[in-house]
């Protein structure tokens, strides 16, 4: 999609999430992630797409959850491959941590940061 459209999606969100959800329900303004995790998802075999699904966590802040999509459409997630290295955890993953935004946001007034908003 062209930026122009993104930039009106976003503004959209941003102008009516409130209107969404209010008091203890918190709606993001942007969440980012490290490339290292979408990498090892693409590297799944057969992996050609990536689904989003909605989260919230504990303390009640809506999250982006992210998995592979093979081309028969089944979801694939990482297998451990190092990424965690506590060696308790499951051995599938799926990508959701990230920092959000708020409440830790670049300088809204530095443009070069921000091609959305």
């Amino acid at each position: 999609m062209p930026l122009s459209e993104g930039k009106l999606m976003v503004k959209n969100y941003l102008d009516n999430k409130s209107k969404l959800f209010t008091g203890e329900i918190t709606l993001p303004n942007t969440e980012t992630y490290d490339s290292e995790a979408f990498v090892a998802l693409l590297k799944q075999p057969d992996c050609v797409k990536i689904r989003i699904h909605y989260g919230m966590n504990e303390d009640k802040v809506i999250c982006a959850i992210f998995v592979g999509v093979d081309s028969n459409g089944n979801e694939i997630t990482i297998k451990n491959n190092g990424i965690i290295a506590n060696t308790e955890a499951d051995d599938e993953y799926v990508i959701e941590l990230s920092t959000k935004c708020p409440p830790i946001c670049s300088d809204e007034t530095d443009q070069s940061v921000k091609k959305l908003i």
